[in-house]
């Protein structure tokens, strides 16, 4: 059981890398840039709709608030940003270089927090706008990286699929036995970190979301405790 958002952000990844292939680097900068920001507008009308379906503010608080301090402490996005960096110092290489269009765009699609709230919501029965937004985001930046990574970038949705995959069928397992006021703060601390995606996408501000993570796993775990 892989789920529908996710079956749609594999292909999605296919389908950009392949045009990607075949167009090179014809696209405009700038008209990439109006698109990506309309996406990203789109990210922040998301991330609203599914914070509000959070019913306990003082839980989804304590739970972002404490699992913020957590995040920093292990500065969870630092590694994460060094770990792409690392593995783009060790696979320099020539256009067309399989290994190098593979293991970045894995890293892309997979690291971003969009990849654990979209598959988390796909699980719990909320359906998959999360990752149907993240589908329309790596699908065009697939192309951007077919274009200048090659063949090995469409066959990153193979790991994604794998991965969010799994991440959806745990949540199914967890939605199964969660009530709805557990489910209501795991989606309203979702959605305020969709929101936070959103406004950073727009240039807007620098919020270090992936240290924030924690407070998702937090915030249901309050509410069951209040």
């Amino acid at each position: 059981m892989i789920g529908t958002g996710t079956l749609i952000n594999a292909i999605a990844i296919i389908g950009g890398g392949f045009f990607g292939l075949g167009i090179g680097s014809k696209l405009k900068e700038k008209t990439s840039q109006t698109v990506m920001h309309a996406v990203a507008l789109v990210v922040v009308f998301l991330g609203i709709q599914t914070a509000f379906e959070g019913n306990n503010l003082v839980a989804i608080l304590l739970g972002l608030v404490i699992g913020g301090i957590i995040g920093e402490t292990l500065n969870l996005e630092a590694h994460l940003e060094n770990l792409g960096k690392t593995v783009e110092k060790k696979l320099k290489a020539e256009k067309g270089n399989f290994a190098v269009g593979f293991v970045t765009a894995t890293i892309l699609f997979v690291v971003g927090p969009m990849a654990i709230l979209g598959g988390i919501q796909d699980g719990i029965g909320n359906g998959y706008s999360i990752l149907l937004t993240k589908s329309a985001l790596d699908g065009l930046s697939s192309i951007a990286l077919g274009a200048s990574l090659g063949i090995g970038v469409p066959f990153s949705a193979i790991p994604v699929a794998i991965y969010q995959g799994l991440i959806t069928l745990m949540a199914n397992f967890f939605g199964d036995i969660a009530s709805a006021n557990v489910l209501a703060s795991l989606s309203g601390s979702g959605g305020i970190l969709i929101l936070a995606i959103g406004l950073n996408m727009l240039g807007l501000t620098k919020i270090r979301v992936t240290n924030l993570l924690p407070g998702i796993i937090l915030a249901p775990i309050f509410t069951l405790l209040l």
